[in-house]
């Protein structure tokens, strides 16, 4: 902690701050060294951006106690402003590794948070050194990764004043941050012999279609579409409202609504392709179902959770038979991984 600002101040303080252990000291050892050397205070790397707590204590020539009046033994960084996956080996430069106490502030009023599905408010990365100090007088968040996050062999004592706050997140898995696409299988189909033939020749056949993100629209489409033993050919649903969205276009975890679509896909003869395609959220998840079938059929979320042909039988819907580990993944906060102690 810094030394007094004013009134008595002695040697004993200044070797407990500076120096430690119960040894005899001189102010001639006190003198500021140049960044990087060997001094017991030294001058900050040019590219730390912390405060030296120590500055002005003198270089050379005349030195008195009173040089040292609030001075520590401490880089500072105060975060005024809101700020995303803080790197502490970026703040302190050089002098992450050297053994100075580096202490990292989130005023009060400030959010530090991740910015990513799975990265980190702040992270110490491995090679520090010294003391690794943290007052929260403000709040860290995440979604889906570590508010702390400690890969270094030093502890981080967290001083928290403020709130630590970790949430739990569905996010696209690497198919669908971007633009992809991939198999989805139907459910449904028990309506007469043409019922589960619709599928997309990418896939060599079977009970499907080929969902496409492009930009921030989703599109089921299939090549093949049997109804009344004759194929009516390739088509193409906008299944967009299912995929709700922020506006960075990820996976609005947020949103708990459930969305559903029951549509149609044409018609030959004795039979009408219905299709369906739905979300919802079950225990903590977005789940999604994609469903067709020869004749009326109608999809349902809610409490009957179930793919219905009229006046026939229906499927019922569960985690069992959702997309979503074809869509999405999900990513566990935690307020802290390592050594962390105070949260």
């Amino acid at each position: 902690m810094a030394l007094p600002a004013s009134g008595t101040i002695s040697l004993d303080d200044i070797r407990t701050e500076f120096v430690g252990g119960s040894s005899e000291i001189s102010l001639l050892d006190l003198y500021k060294g140049t960044a990087g050397g060997n001094a017991i205070i030294r001058d900050k790397a040019a590219n730390n951006s912390a405060t030296d707590l120590s500055a002005g204590i003198p270089s050379s020539g005349a030195i008195a106690l009173d040089d040292f009046y609030s001075k520590e033994r401490t880089f500072q960084y105060t975060f005024s402003t809101n700020a995303t996956n803080q790197s502490a080996s970026t703040i302190f430069g050089d002098d992450y590794s050297g053994n100075y106490n580096k202490r990292l502030i989130v005023d009060t009023g400030v959010t530090i948070s991740d910015a990513t599905p799975t990265g980190n408010a702040i992270t110490y990365n491995s090679g520090a050194g010294g003391t690794l100090q943290l007052t929260n007088d403000g709040t860290i968040s995440v979604a889906g990764g570590f508010c702390v996050d400690n890969n270094s062999s030093v502890t981080v004592a967290v001083t928290n004043n403020g709130t630590v706050t970790a949430t739990d997140r569905d996010y696209f898995n690497a198919t669908f941050d971007g633009d992809g696409s991939a198999k989805m299988d139907f459910v449904g189909g028990q309506g007469g012999a043409s019922g589960p033939d619709i599928y997309h020749s990418d896939y060599g056949g079977g009970f499907n279609c080929k969902l496409t993100r492009s930009g921030n629209t989703f599109t089921a489409s299939w090549t093949y579409n049997e109804l009344d033993y004759s194929n009516i050919g390739p088509g193409s649903y906008n299944v967009s409202s299912i995929f709700p969205l922020d506006g960075g276009g990820e996976l609005d975890y947020t949103d708990t609504a459930e969305y559903v679509i029951n549509a149609n896909a044409g018609s030959a003869g004795r039979d009408t392709r219905d299709i369906a395609f739905g979300s919802k959220i079950i225990s903590g998840k977005r789940e999604f179902w994609f469903a067709a079938n020869n004749k009326n059929s109608t999809m349902t979320l809610g409490g009957t959770m179930s793919y219905q042909q009229d006046g026939w039988t229906a499927v019922s819907l569960s985690t069992s038979n959702s997309r979503r580990s074809s869509i999405c993944d999900f990513a566990t906060g935690a307020t802290k991984d390592g050594d962390v102690t105070g949260i």
